[in-house]
């Protein structure tokens, strides 16, 4: 039988943390603070400090005062976000300690834009919301690397750790390579915190980073995973950039010149609703296409976002550099054509479906889940997919989840025994991952990746979905993962996405068994066949879990009785 040190690279740690954006750098930060002594090792397949979407958005982090007041906001979450599907009691902890969270930012090197009383500078989306959200750079996860640096925490980039070394139930380190080299990497660690992203499907370029590696691996080792329907998030664009078209959906316009959505959007909310999409849906099979956005009433375009540009609200150079090469240059060669400028529903996905307790333990011994891989799984945010209809919250869950993650996987390694991974186990896991180099021919990433966005972005798939639809988009699903066994990476790089596609079909297949599971329309779950909220028989959690390879869906009853809020 072959041995670690025969496989690859051998490396030990306390706690290993696979992804090094604004999550996993809050995980490492305050695993150090909790014990200083404790190893740390971050592993990143891009680069640590670059990757995820922290610096690739609009470097907004919500946050509730005390003013804005935790039981109001856990109120107008529950009765119209979440839709009573939340975690009530993480959601309150989400309120009450995201105003401490800034604080901790800025002690890592984060500069929050204060006004001059020494508040933070914070804009609302709209008015009436309880919440706010603060301001930062796009250098947040830069400075934050900094500091974990000078804690002492190592930092390992260029590795794709792709599964998890188990002993036993118990997860006891990861396995991956180098996309430089291809080294195999073992690394044996007493904990391990899954910090790299939900899945995207590699539609959309801002939110290209997330792959879904963390989910597959996860989903493999068998952890379980929660509410993976909402995995369907969208945002509009323009038909002939396919960049983001902001505020087009209070906007919306048929060739009729009729306005399809200020019935359903009256004032402008929180964030984007599927129910806009499925206005935009019935339009186009009624043959009242192409639809457009009115970009001369466009509020949110017109109003709030300069609002957020603005050098009165705070001076961020990086910022306002990437949205002008990407969103505004965008806006203003639309605009140019006209006002009634053609949109469409650009799909997204944004699932995180890594079920996790609220200390963001997964249901595996020694595995946490942070950030993107586990925001919906957290139970939290309720029926919707992440950012969870909260303009701000990406960022500030990945904080609250890192920081309740970190010390957690600290206080279990301490007690736990060193790491001793199964050679044999490893052996086998090397054997799959590396077997796409292998073949001389056979299926190249890119096609499958093209088969799964065939399947996953069409409206009346995931948005406004049927029984039908569904069953005949998880057949194809089906037909996509009978081919993973032809795929060939010529290249470590393809090596890399070749395991994409393996976590993308996991995410297709589990978005698509969890979508039938849910009979009824809750959130931004809308079923064209169950059109409406059905809290008699579906006020519960759709749980996933790998059972001899097979994908098994049960469903967990929300505990309705022990929270505040009630239908």
């Amino acid at each position: 039988m072959a041995t670690l040190q025969s496989l690859g690279k051998v490396l030990s740690t306390d706690i290993l943390i696979i992804g090094g954006g604004i999550a996993g750098l809050s995980a490492a930060i305050t695993a150090k603070e909790a014990s200083p002594d404790v190893d740390v090792l971050v592993v990143d397949k891009a680069t640590n400090g670059w990757g995820g979407k922290a610096n690739k958005g609009g470097g907004n982090i919500s946050y509730v005062e005390p003013e804005d007041g935790v039981d109001e906001f856990v109120e107008y979450h529950v009765h119209n976000i979440g839709c009573f599907l939340e975690n009530q009691e993480l959601l309150r902890a989400y309120g009450e300690e995201s105003r401490g969270n800034l604080e901790r930012l800025e002690s890592w090197g984060v500069h929050i834009f204060r006004q001059e009383d020494g508040s933070p500078k914070y804009i609302r989306w709209t008015e009436g919301l309880p919440w706010r959200m603060a301001v930062m750079d796009q250098d947040v996860t830069l400075n934050m690397l900094k500091h974990a640096k000078k804690q002492g925490s190592q930092f390992i980039d260029k590795v794709s750790i792709v599964d998890l070394l188990q002993e036993g139930d118990r997860v006891a380190g990861g396995i991956g390579f180098s996309i430089i080299d291809g080294t195999c990497y073992i690394i044996k660690a007493k904990a391990v915190i899954l910090a790299n992203g939900g899945q995207n499907y590699r539609l959309m370029r801002r939110w290209n980073s997330g792959r879904g590696d963390g989910i597959a691996a996860a989903y493999r080792a068998g952890a379980q995973m929660r509410n993976a329907e909402f995995g369907n998030f969208i945002n509009w664009i323009f038909v002939d950039s396919r960049d983001v078209c902001q505020g087009a959906e209070d906007v919306l316009y048929n060739a009729k010149g009729e306005h399809i959505t200020k019935a359903i959007r009256p004032v402008i909310e929180s964030d984007l609703h599927s129910k806009e999409v499925v206005a935009w849906w019935k339009e186009i099979k009624a043959g009242n296409g192409p639809i457009y956005a009115n970009m001369a009433e466009n509020r949110v375009l017109n109003e709030i976002v300069p609002a957020f540009e603005s050098d009165a609200l705070a001076l961020r150079p990086l910022a306002i550099a990437f949205w002008d090469r990407n969103t505004k240059k965008a806006m203003a060669a639309a605009t140019k054509k006209g006002p009634m400028q053609e949109v469409v529903p650009g799909f997204i996905g944004e699932q995180a479906p890594v079920t996790v307790n609220h200390q963001m333990a997964t249901t595996l011994p020694g595995l946490f889940a942070v950030g993107d891989t586990s925001y919906c799984g957290s139970g939290w945010a309720g029926a919707v997919p992440m950012p969870g209809r909260m303009r701000g919250t990406g960022l500030g869950n990945a904080v609250f989840s890192g920081v309740r993650g970190g010390p957690a996987a600290v206080k279990y390694s301490s007690g736990a025994l060193p790491a001793e991974a199964n050679p044999a186990q490893a052996e086998a896991l090397k054997e799959t991952i590396f077997e796409p180099l292998k073949r001389g021919s056979g299926k190249q990433p890119p096609e499958l990746v093209r088969a799964i966005q065939d399947v996953i972005s069409p409206v009346g798939n995931s948005i406004y979905m049927r029984e039908d639809r569904l069953k005949k988009a998880l057949s194809k699903v089906l037909e996509i993962k009978a081919m993973l066994s032809e795929l060939w990476g010529k290249d470590w790089h393809y090596l890399s996405a070749c395991n994409e596609v393996r976590s993308m079909v996991i995410s297709a297949e589990m978005f698509f068994r969890a979508s039938m599971g849910r009979k009824e329309s809750r959130g931004w779950h809308l079923r064209e066949d169950y059109p409406e909220m059905d809290n008699k028989n579906w006020l519960k959690w759709i749980v996933i879990q790998n059972k001899n390879d097979e994908m098994v869906v049960s469903a967990e009853k929300v505990p309705i009785e022990r929270y505040p809020m009630k239908p």
